[in-house]
């Protein structure tokens, strides 16, 4: 084989691992705080809160709590989308982690794809301290934000939120068990 036709061949085989590697890189993290001290409360009273968070892009963040129980309402363009966590995830006592992480196009934090955000669970009603600590993902599309999937304590449970969520575009959205 002459020496061109073997680089013609080499470049078309290369070019789907250029591609796979593209794609693992075409997403990042940026992080917002939702921790009580960084929020601006809202409302309060003995039932429940809600808490105005640092907002992404043109994304605003509530974290709202109820009868113990901890969820997020997201507004973009003057439309909340209530993730309602006690329904999707678990109806457990349940409490949010500190912060927010984004994930968007590198370079493009105007493209978010999604959100992951830590819920920690109580897992036996008779010892408040025993606790789950799940990953709730979320997609962002320009039509809908709502959460695709939990993902259990594992010892790469961030990477594995991160890849749900990267690849979420034909991911279903969790329906609200009413």
């Amino acid at each position: 084989m002459n020496k061109k036709i073997t680089f013609i061949v080499f470049f078309l085989l290369s070019l789907p691992l250029f591609s796979a590697e593209q794609d693992l890189n075409r997403y990042t993290s940026s992080y917002t705080s939702i921790d009580e001290k960084d929020c601006i409360s809202l409302d309060s009273d003995d039932i429940g809160s809600i808490e105005e968070c640092e907002p992404f892009g043109n994304i605003s963040v509530k974290v709202i709590e109820g009868d113990l129980r901890q969820s997020i309402v997201l507004t973009r363009n003057m439309q909340e989308y209530i993730l309602d966590f006690q329904s999707t995830i678990s109806y457990a006592f349940s409490y949010l982690g500190e912060k927010i992480e984004w994930r968007h196009e590198v370079g493009k934090p105007e493209h978010i794809k999604g959100m992951i955000v830590r819920l920690n669970v109580n897992s036996d009603f008779e010892d408040l301290d025993k606790t789950t600590s799940f990953l709730v993902v979320s997609k962002i599309t320009p039509k809908k934000i709502c959460v695709i999937g939990k993902i259990l304590p594992q010892e790469n449970q961030n990477e594995v939120a991160r890849a749900m969520l990267d690849d979420s575009k034909d991911r279903p959205c969790i329906k609200v068990k009413k």
